[in-house]
């Protein structure tokens, strides 16, 4: 008998395949909020802080992309094969 059923970590979550990277700009968020909730002094300044890790992280997930890109498509193919 078989069970019909999605078991997490041993299948991919169906339908999400093609939109996955949509989640981690909220991801980062919560991440963000946490980390900010522990470490902000004044409550005052604590969404706009939250905003500015959120974006910094993006940007960085961003910059690291981008450098992977032009390592793997421009720089990797001029490596003589031997």
């Amino acid at each position: 008998m078989t069970v019909l059923s999605w078991v997490p970590f041993m299948q991919p979550l169906p339908g999400v395949q093609a939109t996955w990277l949509w989640l981690l700009p909220i991801l980062i968020f919560g991440i963000a909020m946490m980390y900010k909730a522990v470490r902000v002094v004044d409550l005052a300044t604590y969404w706009r802080e939250v905003g500015t890790m959120t974006a910094q992280v993006l940007l960085a997930f961003l910059g690291l992309a981008t450098g992977v890109f032009i390592l793997v498509q421009w720089i990797v193919p001029l490596i003589p094969a031997g």
